[in-house]
């Protein structure tokens, strides 16, 4: 089984422009759609975009967090939401008609300690032996790295298989306790490890070893359109996958997100690590193609996988 968490859990709204962004004016928007967001959500979506299936876990606050669990309940996505007081928050993204993508984010209720309590004894109800648990995205105001810290505890001692996504000291604190995999792009990997960001796969690889030096087991690390890099501290071989042409972003928005939801169906499937590999970037790639942070369908992601090389490192 996959069970997401998203602590900051938001509602997406997507506005697209005609005309290049104009900041202290009107801009005029000639679409808006609004979706269930968060990164460990739409992880949860891509899940469901592939044909599996995951339970969706963290908080809901207001009209805001009922509306979400409305919309995910008609996804046929299954979900447990902790619910407390306040309004869940929106995240707004302007696109307009050059591809260009510009982010408002709001910041999020900030969690009493019961809250953080009634979290855990929901989440002691899906950890069995095995299950795969993604915590994705960011926290809320004055969510303790202490709280954090045992969240990864508690799922690890279990005997659950973690998937980290997350950046900066999330990313820094999840590694002390040994997550089955983490999923960086090379801003987050460079940062983490003390590096300069490239995208040339063998100056990566040598990042992402430093990183499984650190506690992760498996290192994935995103690199847009010029694909990924593997490593794992239980696989020979290191790899580097991507696509032949490549697929330049279109929606780029949630395809790390899409990334992460393949390597979890994948790990729920037993899948090869190759086999793995090659799913995750072309779930990725085939989502870039898509708006918003709409996921890539199973038939989409064949099409797409059909192009992917892998070049071992």
């Amino acid at each position: 089984m996959i069970i997401t968490i998203t602590l900051n859990a938001a509602l997406d709204r997507t506005l697209r422009i005609e005309q290049p962004l104009v900041v202290g004016k009107l801009n005029r928007a000639v679409s808006s759609y609004l979706e269930p967001g968060g990164k460990g959500i739409n992880v949860s979506r891509a899940v469901k975009a592939l044909g599996g299936d995951s339970v969706a876990l963290g908080f809901s606050a207001g009209t805001n967090g009922r509306m979400m669990k409305d919309m995910l309940t008609s996804a046929d996505i299954h979900h447990d939401f902790v619910d407390i007081s306040g309004q869940m928050r929106v995240n707004t993204q302007i696109i307009d008609a050059q591809g260009g993508h510009t982010e408002v984010n709001e910041p999020g209720n900030k969690l009493e300690d019961a809250d953080f309590l009634r979290l855990l004894d929901r989440m002691d109800n899906y950890l069995d032996k095995g299950n795969i648990f993604v915590l994705a995205g960011s926290t809320p105001p004055g969510f303790s790295m202490q709280n954090y810290r045992k969240l990864c505890q508690t799922i690890k001692k279990r005997g659950c298989r973690l998937i980290i996504d997350a950046q900066g000291e999330l990313l820094l604190e999840a590694l002390q306790c040994e997550p089955d995999v983490v999923k960086p792009n090379i801003f987050e990997l460079a940062e983490a490890v003390g590096d300069k960001p490239s995208t040339d796969p063998e100056a990566v690889l040598v990042s992402a070893r430093k990183m499984l030096d650190m506690g992760a087991g498996t290192v994935c690390v995103s690199m847009s359109q010029e694909g990924a890099v593997f490593v794992s501290k239980s696989e020979d071989e290191a790899l580097y996958v991507n696509t032949n042409p490549r697929i330049y972003d279109e929606g780029a928005v949630g395809t790390g997100d899409a990334m992460v939801g393949a390597i979890a169906n994948s790990m729920n499937k037993g899948l090869r690590f190759d086999e793995m590999a090659r799913f995750a970037v072309a779930t990725a790639r085939a989502s870039s193609r898509l708006a918003g942070t709409e996921m890539a369908t199973l038939k989409k992601v064949y099409e797409v996988y059909e192009t992917t090389q892998v070049y071992i490192l």
